[in-house]
């Protein structure tokens, strides 16, 4: 009986600790998740975003779990016992307050997401309605935030080296390297080879050096939803040259799209390069310096423009002069990303930085951007997202559309929230009204509007 005593008493010291551990800790992030806190240390900078990022976009589910484990420590009597308990349990109701607030500026979204819709619809001439709480679609998404693509076939792993590159990537980088440079393809059930629809090329983030294209976000679901194939691409991350092999790697890829995506329903002319975070990055490359032999060796020749691109949490300047990321991003990039010897300031490595930065590769003519970007981004931060859509606007004629979005922290965009449905939906929109004119064109014949297809993009170029 002693010994039963004895395991419960020390059960309950565990039960408690882990509570108070659990309640500090929701507590320090849900400050991070409100304020954006960031330190001069990188590493840590990723932990707190991986962590408060799940805070930011499901704190009811936060709640939900507190409450939980509160029930189980009240009907074991740990409760009644535990003083530590007792504590952390009048602290969770402040941290409670700051989840609520949480939640709130995630609905706040919908406002800023529809103002955009607004604008966008002067010019598509078609308006969209965003869902609010009384839809039961918004409840749908809420409370399945992990979406992964249904009605759709999955193309996995399709490689797209040449055998000389291959054997090149082995030799330099070993046998892993052909599981890395390969792509996967999602065809919805409603298409079929031949149909000419628009392609999105999506290239994962994970800062150059991590990430997979297996992780498919709410994007990707919602441009499977409007019937685009959705290509997403993976690239050699531990390369011994460094960057530029993930660009090449990626423009390697589009080769194989432009060859090959009619197959599958895709349109090889009407390819819209899109990306998160390093992702980001370099599809705002990839649109920016299409056609430049020193991104493509031994396939010079081929032609590698997109019709547009989008950008989510995107690296687009990586200078930095002005120290907004308050960790030496330049010298990580330098050193562990591009692999270059010598100080990030140095002028060579500095010349480096810029021809790499889409900052500084804006030119007058170009293709259609969209930039979506978090207001309190501690990784990549928002005022070079700024600046960038300002020189585009002032230096360029192409049309660039800009959502910054309340509250959201690096990638929020891809655990599926009311701030990641909206803004999803807002880039959606934008991807449709630029590069599928498929809803006007729907009484014509297949004949007729596949060849109309390519009218409306080129006419979505000088908006």
């Amino acid at each position: 009986m002693a010994l039963i005593s004895l395991g419960m008493y020390m059960a309950k010291s565990v039960w408690a600790l882990s509570y108070a551990a659990a309640s500090f800790v929701t507590m320090v992030l849900a400050w991070v998740a409100i304020t954006g806190a960031a330190t001069r240390y990188r590493k840590i900078n990723i932990i707190l975003c991986i962590l408060s990022n799940h805070l930011s976009e499901l704190p009811l589910t936060i709640m939900c779990m507190d409450a939980c484990f509160y029930t189980w420590l009240t009907l074991t009597g740990t409760f009644q016992e535990s003083l530590l308990v007792r504590f952390f349990y009048y602290t969770n109701i402040i941290t409670a307050i700051g989840l609520l607030y949480l939640f709130k500026r995630s609905l706040d979204v919908q406002e800023q997401a529809q103002k955009f819709l607004d604008q966008l619809s002067k010019e598509a001439k078609d308006w969209v309605e965003l869902p609010g709480m009384s839809s039961p679609q918004f409840w749908q998404q809420l409370l399945n935030p992990f979406h992964w693509p249904r009605d759709c076939t999955v193309y996995p792993n399709i490689p797209y080296w040449t055998q000389k590159e291959l054997l090149n990537a082995q030799k330099a980088d070993g046998n892993s390297s052909m599981a890395d440079m390969s792509l996967d393809i999602y065809r919805p059930y409603s298409v079929h080879g031949g149909d000419d629809r628009p392609v999105l090329f999506y290239m994962h983030g994970g800062g150059w050096t991590s990430g997979s294209k297996e992780f498919v976000g709410p994007l990707l679901t919602e441009m499977i939803f409007h019937e685009w194939i959705v290509v997403s691409v993976d690239y050699r991350l531990n390369s011994k040259a460094g960057y530029p092999t993930q660009l090449i790697d990626c423009k390697r890829a589009l080769r194989w799209v432009k060859d090959e995506i009619r197959t599958f329903g895709g349109d090889p002319n009407n390819i819209i390069a899109a990306g998160d975070s390093a992702g980001g990055h370099m599809a705002a490359m990839m649109a920016l310096t299409a056609n430049q032999p020193e991104y493509q060796p031994e396939f010079e020749n081929v032609d590698t423009t997109v019709q547009g691109c989008l950008g989510l949490s995107a690296v687009v300047n990586l200078v930095d002069l002005e120290n907004y990321s308050h960790h030496d991003a330049r010298g990580r990039f330098i050193k562990d990303v591009a692999k270059r010897e010598g100080s990030a300031e140095s002028a060579e490595n500095l010349k480096f930085l810029i021809e790499h930065s889409p900052r500084f590769r804006i030119k007058p003519t170009g293709v259609p951007f969209m930039l979506v970007h978090g207001d309190t981004d501690t990784l990549t931060p928002v005022q070079n997202t700024r600046d960038f859509v300002n020189e585009f606007r002032k230096s360029c004629t192409a049309p660039i559309a800009y959502l910054e979005v309340l509250g959201g922290h690096h990638c929020f965009h891809l655990i599926s929230s009311p701030r990641s449905w909206y803004s999803v939906i807002a880039a959606a929109q934008w991807l449709n009204h630029y590069f599928d004119g498929s809803q006007v064109r729907s009484s014509l014949k297949d004949s007729r509007k596949k060849m109309e297809v390519h009218e409306i993009v080129e006419w979505g170029w000088t908006i």
